[in-house]
């Protein structure tokens, strides 16, 4: 099974909008907090859908992009894809990239994914999980 999407979405005491989002990829789920300060809730379930879309046209890659706050010194967050085969493997990166900005912010994303690794630089084995490609197209074709 795969799935994305927005549980509930919340403005703190200090007035930044966010949503918390979960995903889940086979047996396994992991949650994120997306910033709602640039795209709303429904910016990320568009690039999501257009994501997934690039790896049924053919991309070897592609990327889930989990919070995106903006131009300038912040943290932003993203779910590299690659298909392989039958399947698709999913990881969690966190990016600090100053200069993604508007108007082409997907395709900005999608250019960072870069080549599928298992390991860090230090060689530390990265989370990953592996979803079945069917699965991830079943996504997109019920929503």
């Amino acid at each position: 099974m795969f799935y994305i999407g927005f549980t509930t979405a919340r403005t703190d005491e200090e007035g930044w909008r966010h949503a918390f989002g979960g995903l889940e990829l086979g047996a396994e789920s992991d949650a994120f907090v997306a910033d709602l300060s640039v795209w709303g809730m429904s910016g990320y379930e568009a690039q999501w859908r257009e994501a997934i879309a690039r790896l049924a046209a053919g991309k070897s890659s592609s990327a889930l992009v989990t919070s995106y706050a903006g131009p300038g010194d912040v943290i932003h967050s993203m779910r590299p894809m690659w298909r392989v085969g039958n399947k698709v493997f999913i990881q969690e990166r966190l990016v600090s990239d100053r200069r993604i900005e508007p108007p082409n912010v997907a395709d900005q994303f999608y250019a960072l994914v870069g080549e599928r690794s298992t390991v860090s630089e230090d060689g530390t084995p990265l989370s990953e999980w592996a979803v079945p490609f069917s699965d991830v197209l079943a996504f997109i074709a019920t929503e």
